[in-house]
């Protein structure tokens, strides 16, 4: 196929689906990994799309994250990582969670479904709920319910925090776009980080679990200062203003 059809054939694909993976597309139009990945490049240079590991996506303009299908693929060995420390330090038995729509808290719920018995979820995701389906588990689950983002596999809305809002539990776990140390806990949603903003505000203890791709990372959104948190969690010692800043604000930091 001339390079020309491939890119008609791949803007086609990203307007019909918002994201597209590199393994499909090789697939469809039945070219090497190289070639996919070289065409992504060149598109990304005239602004049709943005790259990241494993694929491409088009921005939203009410949502410049990556959607949850690419997200899903980055960095699983980190998030394994981080989700076994949040799990081990962090959770008790007979604990009510709540856990965001995250990548990495779909990660850190599998984690806790495996390591815990006695304890409740409550979660916006859809890939959260699913792995209730997909395990056999003593554990409960809360599903908020509300308007659904399909780019994000989660329900966000005014259903959405009034469901988190009735409910007070033991340990919020969140991730986010971005961090920054004078602005905080960021996102590129503003319905997602209502959410998130609503599970802080209705929990004992609040932990932020992040990689340190997001550390001084941009977005547009803010969820909130730290000084909210009782814990960072993330995959490999922040620099020393970072870890500076933390014990300033008396929050555990562990990698």
């Amino acid at each position: 196929m001339l390079k020309i059809n491939r890119h008609e054939k791949i803007k086609q694909l990203l307007r019909e689906n918002g994201s597209l993976l590199v393994s499909d597309a090789c697939e469809i139009l039945g070219c090497s990994d190289q070639t996919i990945r070289r065409d992504f490049q060149e598109l990304e240079e005239q602004g049709v799309l943005k790259r990241i590991h494993g694929g491409a996506f088009i921005e939203s303009p009410e949502d410049k994250g990556v959607p949850i299908r690419l997200r899903s693929l980055l960095l699983p060995e980190e998030k394994k990582y981080m989700s076994g420390l949040a799990a081990e330090k962090y959770i008790d038995q007979g604990d009510v969670i709540m856990l965001d729509h995250s990548s990495t808290c779909g990660t850190l719920a599998r984690r806790i479904l495996d390591m815990y018995s006695n304890v409740t979820i409550m979660t916006n995701s859809v890939s959260i709920a699913e792995t209730f389906t997909q395990t056999n588990v003593s554990a409960s689950l809360i599903f908020t319910g509300g308007r659904y983002n399909e780019r994000s596999g989660s329900f966000t809305g005014s259903d959405a925090i009034r469901s988190i809002s009735s409910y007070y539990a033991d340990k919020a776990f969140i991730s986010c776009s971005a961090i920054d140390l004078n602005h905080g806990m960021l996102d590129t949603n503003e319905d997602h980080r209502d959410v998130r903003i609503a599970m802080l505000e209705h929990a004992k203890k609040r932990y932020l679990i992040v990689d340190h791709t997001k550390f001084s990372d941009n977005a547009s959104f803010i969820i909130s200062s730290f000084d909210i948190l009782d814990g960072v969690i993330t995959d490999q010692k922040p620099d020393e203003e970072w870890c500076g800043l933390f014990r300033r604000l008396g929050i555990e930091l562990i990698w």
